[in-house]
């Protein structure tokens, strides 16, 4: 079995609807205020350069564990600043407490299926 695309499968949807053309529109100045852009570090990013064990998660996984794991400590909710071992130790006994959870449903439905075919 080969995978296929929507679009292999419906080539004419492909030039439905077609690309718009956007102008450029300059931004807008305003006297006495600086019109530069503002360029700085997500917390994702910040978290990411911290904690380089983290580099291949979703942004918004990292950046909701950070936040979840401040409010839960109730510390202030701020961004990232210097490297914490704590915040890794959390999330290790985040995903064991997980893990021993899924384990404890689980349980249940395979001493069930044993009983069954033990007989």
């Amino acid at each position: 079995m080969t995978a296929t695309t929507l679009g292999e499968l419906f080539p004419e949807l492909r030039n439905i609807a077609p690309l718009r053309e956007r102008k450029c529109i300059p931004p807008r100045k305003f006297p006495g205020k600086s019109v530069s852009k503002i360029t700085r570090q997500g917390t994702a990013d910040r978290l990411k350069a911290l904690y380089p064990e983290m580099m291949s998660w979703s942004p918004v996984l990292v950046t909701q564990a950070w936040f979840k794991w401040l409010s839960e400590n109730q510390m202030e909710l701020v961004e990232p600043e210097i490297r914490d071992e704590r915040f890794p130790e959390y999330l290790v006994e985040l995903m064991v407490s997980y893990t021993q959870e899924e384990k404890a449903e689980a349980a249940p439905r395979l001493s069930r299926n044993t009983r069954l075919f033990s007989v």
